[in-house]
């Protein structure tokens, strides 16, 4: 019954979302790969009987089906994107969402302990017509083993991977989440103090402080930390640089690759035209934290006349900066500023097709992505608090790339009959 539920509330998402296949391809059966991660995985392999053990992967949502003929999607290289459909017949439903399955000896080569998908495929493409689970015997009459071919891309070369496709778009989705957080937070500092928290506070000694980053931590449920940190040291004291090493995960991309540091991935804009602008906060004394905060100069949301939806407040930032997050350091919107995809100006290290976006967090809290395709003058007019431009959100799809992704929709098994009768496996 679980397993069903899942299922239907998977195909109604999807249904809103899948693309209607081409006139001349005929669908005999298709399967949404529903999780941008594998939901079932093969620990053994038995290749004298052609029996496999699959069990449903931690935290997936569709269970092991019902006895019977199913599918189970593969990858051809270990390793590589699911891309080989396996004809099996699910013989035994063991405790612990566990199936033993036999398969067919022209799958033994594909058929090995790894990550793995295991359903009954729909009757004909899912969206076009009324979704009926593939009979028995349509699953019969599949070979023992399809593997997709690599679609060719604008570049010539050939490119498959619709499970990482969907796992950046989840990242996406991640990332989107930290930018409406941090925004959320700026605009309860703004509700706490009458003004916006200043993208550096200066020290006594003329020098920048502390960050916006840090002044943010009571808002973003990090009280503990926030009480930690020494806002009568400099942010590179040893005190200061300890509490450093306990960096939020809300300041990470999901993106970006590698291991775990302290690095931050999200900037603000500052600048004399942008919503932080520099020294509006100055310590007079060490001890002069938080009270310089009630002399700062005021900054808050009536300064921004070009309006909240059309000014950006933080931004990826390249990761060939590599900003401590507590260190006051940001994104400078000056002559020399470069656009998006530039060490120095927004990151854009989110894929989306065959380019790059950028996420950006605006003043009235939304978060939207920017392609890295942008013209820079076109982005300086979102940069800026009171410029005064006639601007529209359709203004940032300009420069050749739209500034919205794809639908972020499953990946879609397709087995297509060609007009020779024959069968052929796409994803996409």
């Amino acid at each position: 019954m679980r397993s069903t539920l899942a299922v239907a509330h998977g195909l109604l998402f999807f249904l809103a979302l899948v693309a209607v296949a081409s006139a001349e391809e005929r669908v005999v059966m298709s399967y949404p790969l529903f999780s941008p991660e594998p939901t079932h995985r093969i620990v053994a392999v038995d290749a004298t009987t052609r029996q496999v053990r699959i069990e449903r992967a931690e935290g997936a949502m569709l269970s092991i089906p019902a006895e019977g003929q199913a599918v189970l999607v593969v990858a051809s290289k270990k390793g590589g994107p699911l891309d080989t459909l396996v004809r099996v017949k699910v013989a035994e439903i063991l405790e612990g969402n566990v199936a033993v399955a036999t398969f067919g000896p022209g799958a033994l080569p594909a058929v090995q302990e790894g990550p793995a998908v295991l359903g009954r495929p729909f009757t004909g493409l899912v969206g076009e017509r009324p979704v009926d689970t593939a009979t028995t015997k349509a699953i019969r009459s599949l070979p023992d083993l399809l593997v997709a071919k690599a679609k060719p891309l604008a570049n010539g070369l050939g490119s498959f991977n619709p499970i990482a496709k969907a796992r950046a778009a989840a990242r996406r989705t991640a990332s989107s989440n930290h930018l409406k957080q941090l925004a959320l937070g700026f605009h309860n500092f703004h509700d706490t103090y009458g003004c916006f928290p200043p993208a550096a506070v200066i020290g006594p000694d003329g020098k920048p402080w502390h960050s916006w980053r840090v002044l943010l931590l009571p808002f973003l449920d990090e009280m503990a930390l926030y009480k930690q940190y020494d806002f009568s040291q400099p942010w590179d004291s040893p005190k200061n640089l300890a509490v450093a090493e306990k960096m939020p995960a809300v300041f990470r991309d999901p993106a970006r690759e590698g291991p775990l540091d302290t690095l931050t991935d999200y900037a603000a804009i500052t600048g004399e035209a942008a919503i932080f602008q520099p020294g509006a906060v100055t310590m007079t004394s060490a001890d002069d934290f938080p009270a310089c905060l009630k002399t700062a100069k005021k900054v808050g949301f009536a300064s921004i006349t070009d309006g909240l939806s059309r000014t950006i407040l933080f931004a990826t930032v390249d990761p060939a900066r590599k900003i401590p997050w507590t260190k006051p350091e940001d994104i400078v919107l000056d002559d020399a500023f470069p656009g998006i995809g530039k060490p120095a100006g927004i990151g854009a290290i989110h894929p989306v097709g065959q380019g790059r976006v950028g996420l950006f967090a605006f003043a009235d809290g939304s978060v939207h992505i920017i392609a890295d395709t942008v013209d820079t003058e076109t982005l300086r007019k979102f940069l800026t608090r009171a410029g005064g431009e006639v601007v529209d959100s359709s203004d940032l799809s300009s420069g050749g790339s739209s500034a919205h992704p794809e639908p972020n929709r499953p990946p879609l098994l397709k087995v297509i009959a060609d007009d020779d009768g024959t069968l052929r496996l796409e994803i996409d």
